[in-house]
């Protein structure tokens, strides 16, 4: 056993990692690399266990482990081997690897149009000012939600804990279905509510659901890059609309869609709301078309002035319009929580693609969200947060404007997460999110939204996240950048 084993099995008994981990791992390893070849003998597990200084039941649990995972076999009067056909496809691995030859990594034509569409994000790290789309996660209610989230898990029965109730917990639909009604104006029942892992989930579920491979999908002109992305992913035309002062303009001569997404709310990115009278071309086109619309309402509770406007999908008395909703924005992104409004006569079918798709949300969190809601907690978080965005917001469009008033032209809307300052024409406004991400700044480029050639240049700027010295911050490092 010393010849065959020496310098290979080396145990460290100060090691936290046990003795049955190390001699299995370095047995492994040394099949692995042909440091023990194809029929070397493993000596008995009582001359093992004597030579090694360890118990037998040891060894034992560390061949018979190896054994049943093909490493070692019984071989008829040699006892236990290194199995040929391992050590086979080991050497046949390694004439591959020599050879130079690598796997086709390649993407499917689908897969090339996802990975093709970048949407920047902080990751792990904590977000710098100006990046969009970022709440402030400090304001939450951490302590509010443990106590809620703890309660709830305490309470789950064992019907929650299995496969059930795959489009969401009744409770959280009925309490969802009752918020929806009375704050953004949704005609629908809680059965037609399909809770998913977030937004962007809801829109890859509803694309997948409504359209196919060449189907026309009118997009807002710029607009948002998850909905680029949900849509592509299906192997649909994707068709720009341009957006003027009042949204996406349903007219025009172009391509008849089977869906046209919009965000009528406040528009991504430029923040803009459409008015009445455009809602209602929108919703006579898609009757023409026989098109669905896809209304995806990000972040309307955030309206620093009056009542958020009415949703689009209550005025459709057709039934062509799907709504998308989402927590990540009010609340915190990472708990995940997304939903769909559907059509009835679509509830059945798209339950069943969700179920075969995975967006599914943990039953405790859901609970947990429909006691946030019934008690009150959902409303004041959002009076909370729409006071310090409105002031933040303040702080960083007066800051452009007394800093850079000369280069930038801020747009200032009634609500929302992030505000656009437009640049000259003749910027790059690329190149300039380049250099300020250099300098520390984290920002977009409003040419980065559209899906043709871009008409505008400027950045999207993000404020929710930051607080006002953060945002002051943040305009120094602008200032050593736009003031060169």
């Amino acid at each position: 056993m010393q010849d065959v084993f020496s310098g290979i099995v080396d145990l460290d008994r100060s090691s936290p990692v046990s003795l049955y981990s190390q001699l299995y791992g370095q047995l492994r390893e040394a099949i692995l690399s042909a440091r023990l070849p194809a029929d070397t003998r493993v000596p008995s597990s009582r001359v093992m266990a004597g030579q090694l200084g360890v118990a037998r039941n040891t060894v034992l649990a560390a061949v018979e482990q190896l054994a049943a995972e093909g490493y070692l076999e019984a071989k008829q009067g040699s006892g236990t081997v290194v199995s040929a056909q391992i050590s086979a496809g080991l050497t046949k691995a390694a004439r591959k690897r020599a050879s130079g030859k690598r796997p086709d990594y390649t993407l499917s034509a689908a897969g090339e149009r996802l990975a093709g569409i970048s949407r920047t994000s902080a990751g792990g790290e904590t977000p710098k000012p100006f990046l969009p789309g970022i709440p402030d996660i400090g304001a939450f209610p951490t302590a509010i939600w443990a106590r809620l989230l703890r309660r709830e898990t305490q309470r789950l029965q064992p019907k929650a804990l299995a496969y059930g109730w795959t489009a969401g917990h009744p409770r959280l639909r009925e309490v969802l279905c009752a918020h929806l009604r009375e704050m953004r104006g949704i005609q629908a029942e809680p059965e037609q509510i399909i809770i998913t892992s977030s937004a962007q989930a809801a829109l890859d579920l509803l694309a997948r659901a409504l359209v196919g491979p060449g189907d026309s999908v009118w997009l807002e002109e710029p607009g948002y890059l998850g909905a680029r992305a949900a849509f592509s992913g299906t192997g649909a035309q994707l068709v720009p609309v341009p957006v003027d002062e009042q949204g996406l303009i349903p007219y025009g001569k172009r391509a008849n869609p089977r869906a046209i997404y919009v965000t009528p709310s406040h528009q991504y990115p430029t923040g803009r709301l459409m008015p009445l009278a455009r809602r209602l071309e929108l919703l006579d086109a898609a009757d023409r078309f026989g098109a669905y619309v896809v209304e995806d309402d990000y972040d309307s509770e955030f309206q620093f002035q009056g009542r958020p406007v009415a949703a689009l999908q209550g005025l459709d008395p057709e039934g062509r319009v799907l709504y998308v909703g989402t927590f990540s924005k009010i609340l915190q992104p990472g708990l995940r929580v997304g939903y769909a409004v559907v059509p009835s006569a679509l509830k059945e079918p798209i339950t069943r693609i969700q179920r075969n798709t995975g967006h599914l949300v943990s039953v405790a969190i859901q609970l947990a969200l429909a006691s946030f809601i019934e008690e009150g907690h959902l409303r004041a978080h959002v009076r909370n947060v729409c006071a310090l965005y409105e002031e933040r917001q303040s702080v960083l469009s007066e800051g452009l404007s007394a800093h850079f008033g000369n280069l930038i032209r801020v747009e200032r809307p009634a609500g929302g997460m992030q505000l656009i300052a437009r640049l000259p024409d003749d910027m790059d406004d690329a190149a300039l999110v380049r250099t300020l991400c250099e300098s520390g700044v984290q920002t977009r480029a409003l040419s980065s939204f559209y899906l043709g050639k871009a008409k505008n240049q400027g950045l999207l700027l993000g404020f929710a996240g930051y607080a006002p010295e953060a945002i002051e911050a943040g305009l120094d490092l602008m200032k050593g950048v736009l003031h060169t």
